[in-house]
């Protein structure tokens, strides 16, 4: 089992730093909105899922039983010799609720409903922001 560094460290001792003044602008820079891309669960590596998985777990924002069917679609050998080659995820979800469908398993509307949670994780894990 992974346990975040984050973890391990008392919340007192997390403080991000803090500044009473803002940053001079420079001369002639105008405000450039920029898009941060968040993960993309059809381009991730294991390494990235794995990362992704412990911190939402830890946050209580993705259930273990969900964490631990998205860590599943890795191949055994990938952990070892591809962490950081990336695969699509989504293919491999979709892949296996065809074949539970193809078989009138339950767990096919399960996958689905994971599938689609997908979609909600990595819109939240887009961000904008502006530099000025």
């Amino acid at each position: 089992m992974q346990i975040s560094i984050y973890s391990a460290v008392p919340a007192s001792q997390l403080k991000p730093p803090s500044r009473t003044e803002g940053a001079p602008a420079m001369p002639g820079a105008e405000a450039k909105p920029t898009l941060r891309k968040g993960i993309d669960f059809s381009h991730v590596t294991p390494r990235q899922l794995l990362a992704y998985v412990d911190e939402q777990e830890a946050s209580g924002a993705l259930d273990p039983l969900e964490g631990s069917s998205l860590l599943f679609q890795v191949p055994s050998g990938d952990w070892e010799s591809a962490l950081d080659v990336p695969f699509n995820l989504r293919d491999r979800l979709n892949g296996t609720m065809a074949f539970y469908k193809d078989r009138g398993d339950p767990l096919a509307a399960w996958y689905a409903g994971l599938i689609n949670r997908l979609d909600a994780m990595e819109a939240q894990s887009l961000g904008v922001d502006v530099f000025a």
